[in-house]
């Protein structure tokens, strides 16, 4: 019988790509990114309303969501970082070009292993550190397509020093939210998934409400709510929606690290769709050797866990 937590990250990895034709499909849209966010997070949280109210009843989610209002809270922390961390995004992407984001945001990887031991006391052995070493290079050989010309020829005045520092802070924020969030859910005490996700999804609507109206008034007062929303933005609230209840059960069912193996080889896969698809990359040997060490990377990590101490 297939595990769950492989059945949750293939299908994690098939979301994940599907996503990318989507979102690349609403690039020249004027639409409002923060509202983008807000309705995902609202779906989320009505559906896991729902899925409580269906296997629990409305009294445990009175108890763990409205009652237990402490525990709300500390789900905030995770909420809040997720949003800390798209704004850092934004930021570098501004003052970055494409490939040295994309290689240096993969350091996510090695955070998250740092931020599993100190918080979850995991342990990892000398295979599985070599593993997150040869992913690491793997994925930046992927991402390294020797692509110069543009960021040659572009001579906006771009700051260096602070793409960087936004982008290595992102990279800790994603870490330790994501090792955060995995550490709630498995010291549940009891409570479902479910309930974690509907507590996480409710912090989230409030802190991204607040972003909202900080950073789109002025848009949403000349633009309105849902200016230029195309059947394609729907679909991919829809995706984007579902896809972070999805990591929530990965997190659940195997742990945050392999979730990001499974991102990484969303990656590749996702340069796949734009070599065949878009017609946007040229297949390299860096690309070739990239996708083998991403690969044996993943086969590396899961057959050769740390040994569990004798009792």
């Amino acid at each position: 019988m297939v595990s769950m937590k492989y059945v949750c990250l293939v299908v994690l990895v098939i979301q994940t790509v599907s996503n990318v034709l989507l979102v690349r499909r609403t690039r020249h849209l004027n639409v409002s990114l923060p509202v983008v966010v807000l309705c995902q997070e609202f779906l989320k949280l009505f559906t896991c309303i729902l899925i409580v109210l269906y296997n629990e009843g409305l009294d445990q989610l009175r108890r763990h969501v409205i009652r237990d209002w402490v525990t709300t809270l500390k789900v905030g922390v995770p909420a809040l970082l997720y949003v800390i961390q798209n704004q850092l995004l934004f930021i570098s992407l501004a003052n970055l070009d494409p490939a040295t984001y994309q290689i240096t945001y993969q350091l996510k990887i090695l955070t998250t292993a740092v931020f599993s031991i100190v918080l979850l006391s995991k342990s990892i052995s000398k295979t599985q550190w070599l593993s997150l070493v040869i992913l690491t290079v793997g994925v930046i050989l992927v991402q390294w397509r020797g692509d110069k010309t543009a960021a040659s020829t572009d001579n906006s005045s771009e700051s260096s020093m602070t793409g960087l520092i936004c982008i290595l802070a992102a990279c800790l924020t994603s870490g330790f939210a994501g090792v955060f969030f995995e550490m709630m859910l498995k010291n549940t005490g009891g409570q479902s998934v479910w309930i974690r996700n509907t507590q996480l999804a409710l912090c989230s609507c409030v802190v991204a409400i607040a972003n909202l109206l900080i950073t789109e008034r002025t848009f949403i007062a000349t633009n309105g709510l849902f200016h230029d929303f195309q059947p394609v933005v729907y679909a991919v609230i829809l995706s984007q929606a579902y896809g972070g209840l999805l990591i929530g059960l990965v997190v659940k069912y195997a742990d945050n690290i392999l979730k990001v193996f499974a991102t990484s080889i969303s990656i590749i896969l996702s340069s796949l769709v734009g070599i065949f698809y878009f017609a946007e990359l040229n297949f390299t040997l860096n690309f070739g050797v990239g996708l083998v060490l991403v690969l044996t990377s993943t086969v590396l990590y899961s057959a050769y866990p740390a040994k569990k101490k004798a009792e």
